[in-house]
């Protein structure tokens, strides 16, 4: 397939492949976590900060290191953050006092922040605008195929009776990833060149008024996956899951999502299929979230987490190529950072807030995360009606690539 390559410089497998590794290195330890430092002593408060603190490191690491993989190149981020993220995991097997794991997090939520942009902007290296829906439903379900695998070994490590076995597993998988990036992506493309001081100026430019929208949205509907880091696991257990039980959730929440993502990334080739996909896939999503509160049952709220994903197969790839056609080859890693910092920071607001009412329960976090989420949709319809835009082809003001 065409997008598989770009000008012949190499293929995207690579990246692929790293970016799924990766994710099952995070998705090993990422359900057991809150279980893993509460036992050891940190207060349930505390785990929302520790998923805020998470959060708030990579939205500014995202902010610096998008704009800088535009001039260095994408494949330099991608080494240090995925060596950032095993650093981060392998620091937790230390006995350390509970406040030293906010540091371990933090360094690898600058990891997220080095990474993930550079890999949403290679994407778009890749690939021509046409193309790119179906580009980034393939990358999304690589990142899903590791969400799938990485909490399913990480249960099965817990089986050994020690909740450091996934993190042994973790680090070790982030090390195959970092593998992976130096020996097979050998082609980062080059910083743009421009012939003159006009062509710089226009090629740099951001549709701001474009791009506002999609970042409310990415907001709140990230800001969700903040939410989640911090009270899943608890919730879960709360309605009678124990860590095997919490672990396999996490998978089969991943699997719908694989089977779906394909489809969705074919509509998201159309740009005009693009916002009822977001805005259909996000009312969805806001929707389920009302509905585990109401539910007692874990397999219940497993079986709602799969129509969930559902919802959120249908957003990424539309979502992530809209944004994408508003920049140029040397706003795409600029543009990735805002865009990713946007979702970062929805993410450490609602892990603060869920936080401070986990002692109240799970339920009063979904609550407030579907308050959220439905506020910033009305906002982005809102905004795009005002102001007649709508992000779903190119906007010839920032020229061609």
């Amino acid at each position: 397939m065409r997008f598989f390559k770009y000008e012949g410089k190499g293929s995207i497998w690579p990246l692929l492949v790293a970016s799924m590794v990766i994710q099952s290195g995070f998705g090993t330890i990422l359900p057991l976590l809150p279980l893993f430092v509460h036992d050891r002593g940190m207060p349930l408060t505390w785990l929302g900060f520790m998923a805020a603190l998470y959060a708030l490191i990579a939205f500014l690491g995202q902010l610096l290191f998008g704009p800088l993989s535009d001039r260095w190149g994408r494949r330099p981020f991608l080494i240090l953050g995925t060596c950032l993220s095993a650093l981060g995991t392998a620091l937790f097997l230390l006995p350390v006092p509970p406040g030293y794991y906010l540091l371990f997090r933090s360094l690898q939520g600058m990891g997220a922040a080095a990474f993930l942009p550079a890999a949403n902007a290679l994407v778009a290296d890749y690939v021509d605008e046409d193309g790119r829906g179906r580009a980034y439903a393939l990358m999304s379900s690589f990142y899903m195929a590791g969400f799938a695998v990485g909490p399913m070994i990480g249960g099965l490590a817990t089986a050994t009776g020690r909740l450091t076995a996934p993190f042994w597993v973790g680090t070790a998988l982030d090390l195959l990833a970092l593998f992976a990036i130096i020996f097979g992506i050998t082609d980062s493309p080059a910083p743009p060149r421009f012939h003159h001081t006009g062509r710089r100026e226009q090629t740099n430019h951001i549709d701001w008024r474009n791009l506002m929208a999609w970042l409310l949205i990415n907001f709140a509907w990230m800001g969700l996956g903040g939410m989640y880091d911090v009270s899943w696991s608890i919730y879960m257990r709360n309605i009678g899951a124990g860590p095997l039980l919490i672990s396999l959730s996490w998978t089969l929440f991943a699997l719908p999502y694989l089977l779906f993502n394909f489809l969705a990334g074919r509509l998201a080739d159309s740009s005009a299929s693009r916002p009822l996909l977001i805005y259909g896939g996000a009312v969805l999503n806001g929707v389920i979230v009302i509905l585990y509160t109401l539910s007692h049952y874990p397999w219940l709220s497993i079986a709602l987490s799969s129509l969930e994903a559902i919802a959120m197969s249908l957003i990424t790839p539309a979502l992530n190529a809209d944004v994408m056609s508003l920049a140029t080859a040397a706003t795409r890693g600029r543009i990735q950072g805002i865009f990713q910092s946007a979702g970062t920071l929805g993410a450490f607001v609602l892990a603060l807030l869920s936080g401070y009412l986990l002692p109240y329960g799970a339920a009063a976090a979904f609550r407030v995360g579907a308050l959220v989420l439905f506020l910033f949709i009305t906002m982005a319809f809102v905004w795009q009606r005002m102001t007649g835009t709508r992000v779903s082809s190119r906007n010839p003001s920032v020229g061609p690539d």
